[in-house]
């Protein structure tokens, strides 16, 4: 390509650099406390390496850990680390991660006390040196990307390719406000390999294959997954070439991969440096393990985690509303029709990026939490785009050839990253995108707004809304509980209204049952609402109370519907809340509506219980 001044892609860059800056300082978590702040959640468990090992002299016991949780309350428990067999302390995370936040650690741990903050791992001066650090490796992660992108396409291309990768891919969110998760650093570590394959091939140095192999090596260590990056160097630039027929193909297939292992054989001394160095760097964690748990091998997750690999989630990973990736990063289906046509046109990274990229598909949503706990859109994709920018490229190469085509990718790329934005913005300060189990009918309700409606919140645990005015309303049910001799109210929660209030009470799974004969004779919809009143919030999903309503028949239960009541209460405050059921298509005989409590340690307050029957 162009190896002048590439000025338009340098300015793009440049540009991309003043977003990353904007959305970190728009989301300061080194300024922040608790679970939003930097060394918070997964952050805190690659992390706590670090504190262990320099400031603790602790790395079996982690004896601080629960002092620090305390304290810092940077995750809902202290999982960070599970006890073993042998009573020590073993960490969830592999110390891939740890080792690149070195720099910026010893950097806090020095200026900690001359500023006059704890020497504890997690005071101000840590949080700032890993949050800025991480910009530091993004910046120069997207840098090499730029790089990478000028060997193969035009400097306007490759303009418009770090454009679009940064404001309209889940990328800019990793590489900012998140930038301290493992995906801002494989995308970095990423992008340097290839850099540095792509260089390799070129002029096959030891300098290169010492880099090489470390880089493989850090990837491993950071994810194991990870190790799949080696193909990466093994198979840049393995051509695929067109035939007139099966044999032809098979034969060109068979002449390229002989040139590129005798290219490899020639140099194997390199490669055999690379190799050596990989296995050195990803021994780190199996000497961790060793060191503490007194095994090589120890799987450091909860035995419910796992890869399954007989039976991917790839349609849910891909499209489902819930987190599917092609639903919250549109933008990158340009990427994937990009894959089709680099195959077509026979281009010479066509094989490694098909291969690697649908091998990683497939790795990535073989995990059984396929939706990776909390994030924006699939997060663990994001390392992937240093390779899928190359067929975003090309895409973008082709449209740009013709103003037909140019003219509508630039509407909807303009549409896409004004969802992206918007999706970023209800990820953090806008609060209405559930990081982990958003719903199809959620998604649609919420779509586009900039205001929540806390009513809207119900759509995640139901499809059922009733939309526009209701008519023949009846109410069949009320209770105020002042006559109820039974009533015991909640310690410390205020009574609502009279003298008695129905108490909900923690640790119980099931409160208050009230039954009524029932039958579909009137009405279409069903309304139960009441008065309620919390001091403390549930926010773990499984244990959060809900007010459930069930149609039976014949002491059979025809259908069911709930929500959960503390993802609409504010803490300290009365407010009515009510949800609406269709009716069954069944006949039914009776009603039912209770109240589950799960394990929550925070007790509900009710009153003015009513239901409502209605068209």
């Amino acid at each position: 390509m162009n190896k002048n001044k590439n000025i338009v892609s340098f300015i793009s860059f440049v540009i991309c650099i003043i977003f990353l800056l904007s959305a970190m300082f728009y989301n300061p978590r080194w300024k922040k406390s608790g679970v939003h702040a930097t060394i918070s959640w997964d952050v805190s468990g690659y992390y706590i390496y670090l504190p262990a090992l320099f400031i603790y002299k602790d790395i079996k016991k982690v004896s601080f850990k629960n002092d620090i949780h305390n304290q810092y309350q940077n995750s809902s428990h202290p999982y960070q680390t599970r006890t073993y067999k042998n009573g020590n302390e073993v960490a969830k995370y592999s110390c891939g991660l740890a080792l690149q936040y070195l720099p910026f650690f010893l950097i806090a741990d020095n200026l900690a006390k001359p500023l006059g903050y704890k020497r504890d791992g997690y005071s101000l001066p840590y949080q700032v040196a890993i949050h800025w650090g991480s910009l530091l490796i993004a910046i120069i992660g997207l840098y090499f990307a730029r790089k990478n992108l000028l060997e193969y396409f035009y400097d306007k291309v490759v303009a418009i390719t770090l454009l679009l990768l940064t404001l309209g891919t889940n990328y800019l969110n990793y590489a900012s406000i998140d930038s301290p998760m493992t995906h801002n650093y494989l995308f970095f570590i990423y992008s340097v390999l290839i850099w540095t394959s792509i260089q390799f091939y070129k002029n096959p140095t030891w300098k290169k294959s010492i880099i090489i192999g470390l880089l493989v090596g850090l990837a491993a260590l950071t994810r194991p997954t990870e190790i799949m990056i080696v193909l990466i160097p093994v198979f840049w630039g393995l051509p695929i070439l067109s035939s007139s027929s099966i044999k032809d193909f098979c034969i060109h297939i068979l002449d390229v991969i002989k040139k590129r292992i005798l290219f490899l054989l020639k140099h194997y001394p390199k490669i055999v440096l690379s190799v050596i160095i990989t296995v050195i760097i990803g021994s780190l964690q199996l000497i961790y393990w060793k060191y503490v748990g007194g095994s090589f091998l120890i799987y450091s997750y909860e035995e419910d985690q796992f890869l399954q690999w007989w039976n991917p989630f790839l349609k849910k990973g891909l499209f489902s509303f819930q987190k599917g990736w092609l639903i919250y990063t549109p933008l990158m289906f340009f990427a994937l029709i990009g894959i089709g046509m680099m195959l077509f046109k026979k281009h010479s990274l066509a094989f490694i990026v098909s291969v690697y990229s649908f091998l990683f598909i497939y790795v990535t949503f073989s995990w059984n939490i396929w939706w990776y706990g909390g994030s924006l859109g699939q997060r663990p994709m994001v390392q992937a785009y240093a390779l899928l920018i190359f067929p975003l490229a090309f895409f973008i190469q082709w449209v740009i050839q013709n103003k037909k085509r140019a003219i509508p990718f630039a509407i909807i790329s303009s549409i896409f990253i004004y969802y992206n934005i918007w999706l970023h913005h209800q990820a953090h300060e806008g609060k209405m995108l559930d990081p982990s189990y958003m719903t199809k009918a959620y998604f649609w309700r919420i779509l586009g707004k900039w205001e929540q409606d806390k009513n809207d919140l119900k759509l995640l645990d139901t499809h059922e809304y009733f939309k526009g005015k209701r008519k023949n309303i009846n109410r069949i049910y009320f209770n105020n509980f002042e006559k109820d001799t039974i009533i015991q109210n909640c310690d410390n929660i205020k009574i609502i209204n009279g003298k008695n209030s129905f108490c909900i009470e923690a640790k119980k799974n099931e409160v208050g049952k009230f039954e009524i004969p029932l039958n579909a004779t009137k009405g279409k919809w069903i309304r139960v609402g009441g008065q309620f009143r919390i001091i403390n919030k549930e926010w773990n999903l499984w244990s959060i109370p809900k007010i459930i309503i069930r149609f039976h028949s014949e002491n059979k239960i025809l259908k069911q519907n709930y929500i959960r009541l503390h993802r609409l209460l504010d803490y300290n405050s009365t407010q009515e809340i009510f949800f609406d059921t269709e009716f069954p298509q069944q006949n039914f005989d009776k009603i039912d509506v209770l109240f589950w409590t799960g394990n929550t340690k925070y007790p509900t307050l009710l009153d003015d219980l009513y239901i409502e029957i209605f068209e």
